[in-house]
Parts: structure tokens; sequence; C-alpha cells
């Protein structure tokens, strides 16, 4: 067993324990036990605060059969431990079963939550496609009253936005108007009858990519099968909140499949449950709970901004000025973040020798180009220019680009997009950044356009 599984065991025990907010001695015996059995020294124990439950759960996806089997017997232990299984409790071991056991199409997603805003609970069950499905939405409309009854009596609503955008039309338009205007009194007249207009009319297509996969950063979900998604819990990893979600992928049998699923829950639970009740809007009421609030905060939350890049050398820093961040990494790490967002100009960074000899000298040309621009933006980051590090090692440019790129997932909360501001590698294999170039400026005396920068047009020009 390598120690990424090993670190993962750690974590999923970890979340077991404290699902219910009650330790108790036998817990902390099974732990011990477990520590023991797994050799999971301090090290390991430490390094869960940088991995998420659903990371966990999707390292040992793919172990062998024999080795899950074992895994589920122990995580039942560990749930059980003190005769009780709360919700909390029991969505953990269903996304354990249902992504170890090997007989569903499931898998774990996270993104990070806001510092503020939006709050998701787990009551919610969300029907996502990235294209339409005939087959599958026919099989839901057609009984939609059983899987909402389903669901309502294991506790869960049931969130199919075609039914939910059909429940906002038909809202008295007024009543509808002036519902959005007391939640969000920040939007004009004209923003605001777009987004009455853009949430009655919403499609679930739509509402993947959109509010899901933009605002959210579930970027599985631009390219999924029909599939239910349900948040199982939330991991505190360096002092970030994830949220954790099970995707469950379905076919025409999903009736089915709901049933057995609701069944499986509700019969792991020994401790209470709520059954939720029907509550539907009307002439004189806007229902503003449950998966309605859900579902109307997310539309109303506004998209996470873009940010202008910032190179200010004089104080050696790269700032995202307009979401107030600064890129805090080594003076070397800064360097070749510049170094390949001025080569992405041309297409990207190469850093691969060539595979036909004939070209060796051209290699030879371009070491020689790219190592001396690097030096020259280390330099301009306080660095020795005569002893830069060499790039073209990947021992050494590797771990930085990790690290570059790892840091990124701060701003998540934050930025539309913190993918196009992070290193990506080509299928050709080259390095890239995908900001736009019009977003980058240096501070020369006042914040200038690099690429109309005197300083900085010599560095390009290399």
């Amino acid at each position: 067993m390598n120690k990424i599984e090993k670190i993962s065991i750690a974590r999923i025990v970890s979340d077991l324990i404290k699902a219910d907010s009650v330790i108790d001695s036998r817990e902390m015996e099974l732990f011990a036990l477990v520590k023991d059995g797994y050799k999971l020294n301090r090290e390991c124990l430490n390094d869960t605060r940088f991995m998420t439950f659903s990371d966990a759960v999707n390292n040992l996806r793919f172990m062998g059969k024999a080795d899950r089997a074992e895994l589920i017997k122990l995580f039942k232990n560990i749930t059980l431990a003190d005769g009780m299984c709360n919700k909390d409790e029991a969505l953990l071991m269903m996304a354990l079963l249902y992504c170890l056991e090997g007989e569903y199409d499931a898998e774990m997603v996270h993104i990070q939550l806001p510092q503020q805003g939006l709050q998701l609970d787990n009551s919610q069950v969300i029907y996502v496609e990235s294209e339409y499905d005939k087959e599958i939405n026919t099989v839901i409309q057609e009984n939609y009253q059983q899987i909402e009854n389903a669901m309502r009596l294991a506790g869960f609503d049931f969130a199919y936005i075609p039914q939910i955008a059909n429940t906002y039309k038909s809202t008295p338009e007024d009543l509808f108007h002036e519902v959005v205007s007391f939640l969000t009194p920040n939007l004009d007249e004209k923003e605001l009858k777009k987004v009455v207009e853009k949430v009655s009319n919403m499609t679930t297509t739509e509402f993947c990519q959109e509010q899901l996969c933009k605002k959210l950063h579930i970027n599985c979900l631009s390219d999924t099968r029909p599939a239910l998604l349900m948040k199982v819990g939330e991991t505190i990893s360096e002092n970030n909140i994830f949220a954790n979600f099970l995707k469950i992928d379905i076919d025409d049998n999903m009736l089915d499949e709901i049933k057995k699923f609701m069944y499986r829950f509700t019969s792991m639970m020994n401790a209470e449950y709520s059954i939720l009740r029907n509550i539907y809007n009307s002439n004189e009421r806007f229902v503003y709970s449950g998966v309605y609030k859900q579902i109307m905060d997310l539309c109303l939350m506004k998209d996470n901004s873009k940010s202008k890049i910032l190179l200010d050398t004089f104080n050696q820093k790269i700032k995202f000025v307009d979401i107030n961040e600064e890129l805090k990494v080594s003076k070397s790490e800064k360097a070749l973040y510049v170094l390949i967002l001025a080569e992405s100009l041309s297409g990207g960074a190469n850093f691969n020798p060539p595979v036909n000899p004939k070209y060796q000298e051209l290699y030879k040309t371009r070491v020689k180009r790219i190592t001396r621009k690097f030096a020259k933006i280390y330099h301009m980051f306080g660095g020795d220019a005569e002893n830069a590090p060499d790039i073209f090692e990947h021992k050494i440019r590797g771990p930085k680009i990790s690290k570059i790129n790892k840091y990124f997932e701060n701003f998540n909360s934050k930025l539309t997009s913190p993918e196009d501001y992070m290193i990506q590698r080509t299928s050709e294999g080259l390095y890239r950044i995908k900001i736009d170039n019009s977003m980058i400026f240096c501070s020369d005396n006042d914040p200038t356009p690099w690429m109309q920068s005197e300083k900085w047009k010599v560095i390009l020009s290399i």
C-alpha cells in the first residue's frame, strides 16, 4: 500500500469519527487498531490536512476488489462503533459504498466554499447533465411525483431544474419581481428583469454550465453523463472549507436505483431523520426555503471576477489587483510564472529537447534564449541573474510549477476561472497561461500595459 492510500484511509477514518460531533472511547480504540494495521505514522496523519474527503475516496477507488471490500468493512465498523448512525455519518458511508463497491458509476468531487454568501446543505439531490438527454428527462417527467416522494421520505429535496423553472414561471410576475428586488436591492430594473427571465426559463444544461461550473467550479459537470449530485459533507483543509459531493451516473432505470439508494440510506440510520414536507409557491407566497432557496441564492450570486495582473518589480510582487491578492511564492517561481506569461504570447514555453538530432542546434539556440530571458526576469524579482536556477531541468522546473498552481487554489472563491491563471501544459508539450495579454500590467510610474513598457519590451523581444 502506497503513502497516498495510507493518507486517504486516515482522512476517511478521521471524517467518519468526527461526523457525529462526538468522539467516544470505542472509536479511539478502533483508530488505534487502524494506525497499527495500516502503519499510519505521524507524517501520514499530519498530511491528512492537505487532503479532502473526496480526494481520499477517489484515491481508493482503483484498489483491488478484496482491498476495497476490507476497507468498506472497516469503515462500517467505525461508523457504528458508538451504536448510532446519524444522517451525516450515513451520507459519508453511502459515498464510500457507491464509490468503492465497484457496482456503480460514481465519483467524488469537491469545491472550495466562498468565505461568505452561499451556504450549501446536504438535503438536496440535483439532477445534472451537460447535454439534454431526452430519454432520461422523459423518465423523470413521467415519474416525477414518485421520485420526489421517495426522496422526501428519506429527508431530501429533489432539484429538477425544469420543474423549478416552471414553478418560478407560474409565480405571479409582480410578486416575483418584488421578491428578487428584496433579495438583491442593488439590481436596477433592467438587471432585475434579466434575472427573472433567466431563472424562469432555466434548463438543466444551462444551470450546470453557468451556475455549477462557472460559479462553483464543479468542472467535471462541463462534460458529464446524466447524473445525480448531492453534498455529503465538508472538509477543512489548510484553513479552507471544501464541500464534498457524490456524483452518481444514471440511466433509464433511475427510478429503481433512486428507490434502492434511499432504502439503503434510511436503513443505515438508527437515529432520527426528518421527512421533508411539500411547500409550494402560491399567488400570495414565494417559497424561499429548501431547494428553492439554494437554487435562487446560486442564481443571484455574483459571478466571481477576473483580475488584472500587475507585475510590481519595484516591490518584487505579482499582484492580482481586482481581487486584492498576490502570488506569494519564491522569487524564482515568480520569475518562472512571468517567463511563461511572456512565452505564451507566442504559443507557450517549450522546454522539450528534439527527437530528431538534426534540430539539436535549434534546440541549443532556444535554450540559450529562454535561459537569458529567465535570468533577466529573475533579476527583476530580486534574484542573482548569474546564478538563476536551470529551468530546463525538469526536477527543478516541475516542483516550481506545481507550487505555483497549488497557490491558485486559494483564489477559487474570487476568480471566475482560476485555471486560466494557472500554468497549463498543452497537448504539444508547451507550457502556457491562458490569461489574455490585455490583462497584464506593469508598475513603471503608473500601472502600464506591459506591452507598452520600454523596460518589458526589451525582455519580451528576447
